[in-house]
């Protein structure tokens, strides 16, 4: 036991020695390891002097350096300034070169035209007036403004005379042409329209003499045919512009039996329709018609009136076939056929004729 324990008393001794061997050797490095870290710290701090001051002098040297930038911007921005001028400047003196330049072509062109013109006015001149110019006295102008007074003037003249048409001529023939043919035309338009107005003249003649005569014929028919109707009194009709028979309208005065004589409009109802009637039975009595249509004609009048209307009507009737739509018993009496509308059943319309002449044939020879 106790060799045992001897043992390891001197393993643990042999292991306690080299590990103070090594904590000797560790603590040696330590010594060397502080030893370089002491010299790398000197050289740090000697490192970090030198740079401090090397800041320092940075920053001294930026200051002096920004102010000379701001020196140097300043002079930068004012020679850019100074270009921009000189080439505001440059752009106005090659506008005024360029206006300059046009202004002289100009003038040249002008110049040559008025040269051209020139020559062709005096080639003219000569032409007709089989002389050569007269020399204007006076010297040229001198200078700039004269020559532009000058040629202002001149330019004027130009206008005032106009370009040079050199188909004048022709279009003078073509024009003395036409205005030859229009006078022709004119002249025939103006025969045709004497023409036109002298046919007018016989014609509005004629119609008056024709329209005087039929005229004083009806009148004097529509009087007797009034003297028939109205059993009595007096009527006739009154131009109411004797120069102008074509256009001037026509007046109706009548006096029943017992009245004073006045015009159509202040008679009564009856007596303008009766009066109406003798003046168209006139107008069939002047000139017989084929045909007479008569719508409710005696429709105002009274029975005595109406069976002197039929009585005309039956006199009318030899010469004219008549045709009269009425409601009075007493016309449709003396009627040979009598057409009717009638409504047997509801909604449906019928004709019916009826002819007298068949039924009542004494009648009709009566």
């Amino acid at each position: 036991m106790l060799t045992e324990r001897l043992r390891s008393l001197d393993q643990q001794s042999s292991r306690l020695e080299r590990e103070s061997e090594a904590a000797r050797r560790q603590i040696a490095a330590w010594e060397e390891e502080a030893a370089g870290h002491a010299t790398r710290r000197a050289g740090l701090e000697s490192a970090i002097a030198t740079a401090e001051q090397e800041l320092a002098e940075a920053f001294t040297l930026a200051e002096g350096s920004e102010e000379r930038i701001r020196a140097g911007e300043e002079q930068l921005e004012a020679g850019r300034q100074s270009v921009r001028d000189a080439a505001a400047a440059l752009v106005d003196l090659r506008e005024r070169h360029d206006a300059a330049r046009r202004g002289i072509e100009e003038l040249r062109v002008a110049l040559a035209g008025l040269e051209h013109d020139a020559t062709h006015l005096g080639g003219e001149f000569r032409e007709r007036c089989g002389e050569e110019l007269p020399e204007i006295p006076g010297e040229a102008p001198a200078n700039l403004a004269e020559l532009e007074v000058d040629l202002a003037r001149l330019r004027d003249q130009l206008e005032a005379i106009g370009p040079v048409n050199v188909l004048a001529a022709e279009e003078y023939t073509a024009e003395e042409e036409r205005q030859k043919f229009l006078g022709e035309q004119r002249a025939d338009v103006a025969r045709s329209v004497e023409s036109l107005r002298q046919t007018i003249r016989e014609i509005n003649e004629t119609s008056s003499a024709r329209f005087r005569e039929t005229f004083q014929a009806v009148n004097e028919q529509f009087s007797k045919t009034f003297v028939e109707l109205f059993r009595g009194g007096e009527a006739e009709m009154r131009l109411m512009d004797e120069e102008d028979l074509l256009e001037c309208g026509i007046e109706i005065v009548a006096r029943p039996p017992g009245k004073r004589l006045q015009n159509l409009m202040l008679m009564s109802g009856g007596e303008k329709a009766l009066t109406a009637i003798a003046l168209l039975f006139a107008l069939f009595r002047i000139k017989p018609s084929p045909f007479c249509i008569m719508d409710e004609v005696d429709a105002p009048l009274d029975d005595v009136n109406t069976l002197r209307f039929v009585g005309m009507l039956r006199q009318l009737s030899q010469e004219t076939q008549c045709i009269v739509i009425t409601h009075n018993k007493l016309t449709m009496e003396v009627a040979g056929t009598l057409y009717g509308v009638t409504m047997e059943e509801r909604g449906v319309s019928k004709l019916v004729a009826v002819e007298l002449e068949d039924v009542q044939p004494e009648a009709a020879t009566a």
